[in-house]
């Protein structure tokens, strides 16, 4: 296997993406801010600390992916609650999306939960993503682009009340490993044969082309022409320099100018 890393902080202060390669386990997590803030006396948020707790159980690799999930979960329930944080205000809550990979003699397992993803290259040129995209940011970015085509500035703060409603619907529309039981309801868990697989890359939402149209599906072609041509951090590249001829966020939708990144590409040679 020839394995390429990629960790780079978005626009604000740190990154709260994680990435972890241990043995032959394989995993992203991207860390969502709490909306009712919370930071810690190292500086490190609710989104931060989530991603940090999950990838510190999943290091020890010593359970069934299924095992890691729960003890994941588990952990960042035990963490918030010493320091006092409201399990019952939904906004409140530290949370992260994760994809992870165990790869084995003949098969891959793999997990996913929210906007983390996992996209198989087969041997034949053929692509898929092993669990399909749903982007529960859609209709934010709906109503982001009508106030981008007005050029209304600091969108974000205009639809803060929008982004706590679609936080409250964390395990209940979507899926979050933030420590609630529901949870459970949203793990995506499944085996894909390893023999076609020529590369497969792990990797969160930070690292997506950026697009004008917020319903325009993913041009996945173009992604894998990218990283098969230039790698993760020629995927990077071309993302970071759309992102810099739209500081404001009003040609692409997206809640901020640069978002954390943490990818992983396995190439099996």
């Amino acid at each position: 296997m020839k394995i390429q890393k990629i960790y780079d902080k978005g626009s604000r202060e740190i990154n709260e993406d994680e990435l972890l390669t241990q043995d032959n386990l394989f995993a992203v997590f991207d860390g969502a801010t709490s909306l009712i803030k919370y930071v810690n006396e190292k500086g490190e948020t609710g989104g931060r600390l989530a991603a940090k707790i999950a990838k510190e159980v999943f290091s020890k690799n010593d359970k069934s992916l299924n095992g890691l999930v729960e003890g994941a979960n588990d952990k960042i329930l035990e963490e918030m609650k010493k320091v006092g944080i409201d399990s019952n205000q939904k906004e409140s809550l530290w949370s992260t999306a994760v994809a992870a990979i165990k790869i084995n003699k003949e098969e891959i397992e793999f997990f996913t939960i929210a906007d983390c993803l996992t996209l198989v290259v087969f041997k034949d040129g053929s692509h898929k993503l092993l669990v399909d995209y749903f982007d529960f940011d859609l209709e934010s970015m709906k109503k982001w682009k009508e106030l981008a085509n007005k050029k209304v500035k600091d969108i974000f703060n205009v639809l803060i009340k929008d982004e706590i409603e679609l936080r409250r619907q964390a395990n209940v529309k979507f899926g979050a490993l933030n420590g609630e039981k529901e949870a459970i309801n949203f793990f995506e868990f499944g085996k894909i044969d390893l023999k076609d697989i020529k590369s497969i890359i792990l990797f969160t939402d930070g690292l997506l082309i950026p697009k004008e149209d917020p319903e325009a599906t993913e041009d996945w072609n173009l992604f894998v022409k990218i990283y098969q041509k230039k790698g993760l951090k020629g995927l990077l590249d071309y993302v970071r320099s759309i992102e810099k001829t739209d500081p404001l966020c009003w040609k692409y939708p997206r809640y901020k100018q640069h978002d954390d990144v943490a990818a992983i590409g396995i190439d099996f040679v």
